[in-house]
């Protein structure tokens, strides 16, 4: 004799009962009716959770010299070095590359 079909709702039912003890494995607290029971709060009057001052356990470093001294650094060098070079298109026409300014006549060539 062949099994019958099952309706909609017995397929919810089971597919319902399914999804509970796979939330149950997880460690939720699940009602029959599939709804997570959430647990008690733990209520302050005062509208917030006290914590306690890190800083006394844990006290900042002191502030280096070395770290933002509030002099600007010097790139002078890196300007006038950048003025020996130029951006160019290489030679098979697809990216741009930087040529030193001798070498500008051969850039766009392939030598």
């Amino acid at each position: 004799m062949p099994k019958r079909n099952l309706n909609k709702q017995e397929l919810y039912l089971i597919a319902l009962k399914k999804h509970i003890k796979w939330m149950r494995s997880l460690g939720l607290n699940v009602g029959d009716d599939g709804h997570i029971i959430k647990s008690s709060y733990n209520t302050n009057d005062d509208g917030y959770y006290p914590t306690t001052d890190l800083s006394d356990i844990h006290p900042q470093p002191k502030l280096s010299n070395v770290i933002g001294n509030g002099i600007k650094t010097d790139n002078s060098w890196k300007i006038e070095e950048s003025k020996n070079f130029t951006i160019v298109p290489a030679y098979n026409k697809g990216p741009y590359m930087v040529v030193n300014k001798k070498d500008l006549k051969t850039a766009g060539r392939k030598v």
